[in-house]
């Protein structure tokens, strides 16, 4: 538990959200298991009027004006989670259309809306225990039956007007659900301090009470903070690729690190696990931005904005095709490997990843990679993508730093350790496709990929090799059990996607 908690305040003046004035508080945090202020049955707006237009009229007049002009942008299944920002409308009301511009025309029965808590410091989530929020354009009622289950389903979640009595985070976005979904029930939760066991609980129990819902997840966070608008620009696009690599835990390993910055990082993680549980398995980037962009001047504090969209593919859309790409030319494997070393020193003395320039055709290909650290000969961290939206030459230094300082499996690389690692990159030859059975899978020759229900892992090629394995069975027992699996779930129901690689580690740069 920890007893130092950083409260961010805010700077109305210009409404850029979590502005760092940083207060510590030395007491250890307790959990929230009652109200001791006095609540309202109707949670009143705090802000409207200063992040958002008061008056009824001028506030639709304003969202429909921004939702028109954002994009619609392609999106093959259904969207389960949304990430929107939280700044004054001025500022950022641009990039949450962008958000809710995709959900225009669903019904969806449920809305749950997670915030972080800028104010009001406390361990867990708070549910608002009254009745509905109010904004100009109206009420929206609680669904109190869930949230009730909610609170006696996870030890984190409790009643509270603690984190609710005058957050902005979450208010921003009820106008927007009001416009799309005037009937909606909503449950709106504050997010305080919990640790990546929490995020699990609170994640599963929300995908519990919501299971029989057609629900959106909606987590309202803005990006990098600071002064510096290269670094804001640099930062906010690394938190949001993340957030489109859609792996819940290595977004958490990066808040903690703190090679992301999201003041609502928290939400984000929970909204991820709800998602995926909910069956999303896909996260798409909408549109990006950060306040020096949106007056159109340079200087002073800066802060980011992002949305992207979680959701579930059609099962009918699945590729199964195969598609194959050309090897890695000598000097590609030299370059990408010095990327990957250079990555890591860099993150370990300035906490930032390095920016490179392509110097082939083929570094700008966007292909599935993975990096794997070893010491004394023993795995040292290993962290990929399947697939990728950006090209390799700036995957392969991010997925090295991942390895390195966000492997959940291992404390982040040590300053003492960086001469002894060695380091492997192993680049996609294919894409991820799915086989009928087993008998079309290689091993070492076809890295695999199982997936059982909410449970799935990965092989690369050489891992078979490498432990001395000599039947299929033994590679799908462990690869179930690394799936948190029985070791016989393989057997059945079980489906299989298989890809193949090419694989090059520092020894290519003696030859």
């Amino acid at each position: 538990m920890k007893a130092i908690y950083t409260v961010l305040t805010h700077n109305f003046q210009h409404l850029l959200p979590c502005k760092r004035h940083i207060v510590l508080i030395f007491f250890v945090i307790c959990p929230i298991f009652a109200d001791i202020w006095a609540h309202d049955d109707i949670r009143k707006p705090v802000v409207a009027g200063q992040f958002y237009p008061d008056d009824p009229v001028q506030l639709t007049n304003t969202l429909e004006k921004k939702l028109q002009a954002a994009a619609n942008v392609s999106i093959e299944g259904d969207i389960i989670g949304l990430v929107a920002p939280h700044a004054g409308y001025e500022y950022s009301a641009s990039i949450a259309a962008s958000a809710y511009k995709q959900v225009v025309g669903e019904d969806y029965d449920l809305v749950v809306i997670l915030a972080p808590s800028h104010r009001d410091p406390f361990k867990g989530a708070t549910i608002y225990p009254g009745s509905a929020y109010e904004t100009p354009l109206g009420l929206l009622h609680i669904d109190r039956p869930l949230a009730e289950e909610l609170v006696a389903t996870c030890k984190h979640v409790h009643f509270s007007n603690y984190g609710h009595r005058a957050e902005h985070a979450l208010e921003v976005q009820l106008p927007f659900i009001q416009l799309l979904f005037p009937n909606v029930k909503i449950m709106p939760l504050v997010i305080g301090y919990i640790d990546w066991p929490g995020c699990k609980e609170i994640s599963a129990a929300l995908a519990k009470v919501t299971q029989n819902k057609r629900t959106l997840f909606i987590a309202s966070t803005d990006l990098y903070h600071g002064e510096s608008y290269d670094d804001c620009k640099r930062s906010s696009r690394q938190t949001l690729e993340a957030m489109e690599d859609f792996q819940p835990q290595a977004f958490y390993q990066g808040l903690e690190s703190e090679t992301l910055q999201a003041c609502g990082g928290l939400p984000v993680v929970i909204v991820e696990l709800a998602a995926q549980k909910h069956g999303a398995n896909a996260a798409k980037l909408l549109q990006q931005t950060n306040s020096n962009d949106v007056v159109g001047q340079k200087g002073g504090y800066v802060v980011g904005y992002g949305a992207v969209a979680f959701y579930r593919t059609n099962s009918t859309k699945e590729q199964s095709s195969k598609i194959e790409y050309q090897p890695l030319d000598k000097k590609d494997q030299v370059d990408l490997i010095k990327m990957a070393r250079k990555s890591i020193d860099h993150y370990l003395k300035f906490k930032t990843v390095p920016e490179f320039e392509p110097s082939s055709e083929m570094q700008l290909e966007k292909r599935g990679v993975f990096v794997t650290l070893t010491e004394q000969g023993r795995l040292r961290g290993c962290i990929g993508h399947h697939e990728s939206n950006v090209p390799l030459y700036q995957l392969v230094p991010q997925m090295a730093v991942a390895a390195a300082f966000n492997d959940p499996r291992f404390p982040p690389l040590q300053a003492y350790e960086f001469d002894q690692i060695k380091i492997k990159v192993s680049v996609y030859l294919t894409n991820v496709y799915k086989i009928a059975s087993l008998d079309e899978f290689e091993m070492g020759i076809h890295g695999i990929i199982l997936c059982k229900g909410q449970h799935a892992a990965t092989y690369l090629p050489e891992v078979p090799i490498e432990a001395g394995w000599t039947t299929v069975d033994e590679e799908m027992a462990s690869l179930c059990l690394k799936a948190g699996l029985p070791a016989n779930a393989w057997k059945d129901g079980a489906d299989f996607w298989v890809y193949r690689t090419q694989v090059f580690d520092e020894s290519v740069l003696s030859h």
